[in-house]
């Protein structure tokens, strides 16, 4: 049987517009369009989660203080907020420091503390840090060698006026000192109480009384200086009042010690002009004149002083230091 010529007609030619379609739109060129736009749609639509605890960038910064309290931490995390609200961050935090349990006695000091290292702001708006930096009871030293960021004070002992913010006052406890009804001790103790109280809190101080040898404020063999909070000078002053006299007397222990903790100033004071020999006292003026500190020199004697300058005006006068001597008779 034959075929209807037209029917032949009809099948060839959706044959031919189906090879004309393929040669335009090959297989892998559909493929690669679909791709494309499926990848597109993903990247506008998918949003990364926030991973870790970071949460978003830009959040606040803060110091988290652990406290050990009776076997169990206790934590205070103090986070700096826009210009109006760090200062009440830093006062929130350190009366919460205050009141923690187990910190009776301290947590007053260490809330005080704790102003130096909480962000506040000035009158600007600035953030500035208020305090001194460190963290601690005034029972440890600071950065920078040891030197802290305290304005500078001018304290005296005996009319002689130092300046600096880290003073160490290394005082005669020996035998010696009880002659005369004991006047020499007594007058000592009440120069240092007064210079004592005229320290302020950004202020650091150590006391070095020493005989045979130095016996230092807090008993240490490594002693540190110390901040001139109330606290602190009010234990400090208890220490000089208790102090007694007795024992033979050795200078180079003692300021060798009070010089280990990079004072500004070093106020000594004896009665007893032995001479430690050359060599020592040239170790003791190299360190002082490393590390920048002078040292003011009080002798007590019994009458007018010898002709010329002894060991200890010439310590004095190689520390950029003074001398005063005093004659125990007219004390």
């Amino acid at each position: 049987m034959s075929e209807d010529p037209n029917r032949l007609t009809r099948r060839k030619i959706p044959s031919t517009l189906l090879a004309i379609e393929r040669s335009k739109f090959p297989a892998w060129l559909m493929s690669l369009c679909l791709h494309t736009v499926v990848i597109l749609t993903l990247a506008v639509l998918w949003t990364p989660a926030p991973r870790g605890t970071g949460g978003e960038r830009g959040g606040p910064v803060g110091i988290a203080i652990v406290v050990d309290n009776a076997g169990a931490d206790s934590y205070i995390l103090s986070g700096e907020q826009d210009s109006a609200e760090g200062s009440s961050s830093s006062s929130a935090s350190s009366a919460a420091l205050a009141s923690l349990p187990g910190t009776t006695g301290s947590g007053e000091a260490l809330a005080s503390e704790l102003k130096g290292l909480l962000p506040t702001t000035d009158g600007a708006g600035s953030g500035v840090a208020a305090g001194d930096v460190g963290l601690g009871s005034g029972n440890s030293q600071l950065p920078n060698n040891g030197r802290g960021s305290g304005s500078k004070v001018k304290t005296n002992v005996f009319g002689i006026e130092g300046e600096g913010s880290r003073f160490l006052y290394v005082f005669d406890r020996s035998a010696s000192m009880l002659g005369f009804e004991e006047k020499p001790l007594k007058r000592a103790k009440e120069e240092l109480v007064n210079s004592l109280k005229s320290l302020g809190e950004t202020h650091q101080f150590q006391i070095v009384f020493y005989n045979d040898h130095p016996t230092p404020f807090g008993g240490s063999q490594r002693p540190k200086m110390l901040r001139g909070e109330d606290q602190q000078k009010e234990q400090a002053i208890r220490f000089v009042k208790n102090i007694s006299g007795d024992g033979g007397t050795n200078h180079v222990d003692a300021l060798n010690m009070a010089l280990a903790m990079n004072p500004d100033v070093i106020f000594f004071l004896t009665d007893a002009d032995d001479n430690p020999g050359a060599q020592k006292i040239e170790r003791i003026t190299n360190r002082a004149d490393q590390i920048g500190a002078t040292i003011h020199c009080i002798q007590f004697g019994d009458g007018n002083p010898s002709f010329g300058s002894n060991w200890i005006q010439r310590l004095a006068e190689q520390t950029r230091g003074k001398f005063k001597y005093i004659d125990v008779n007219q004390l």
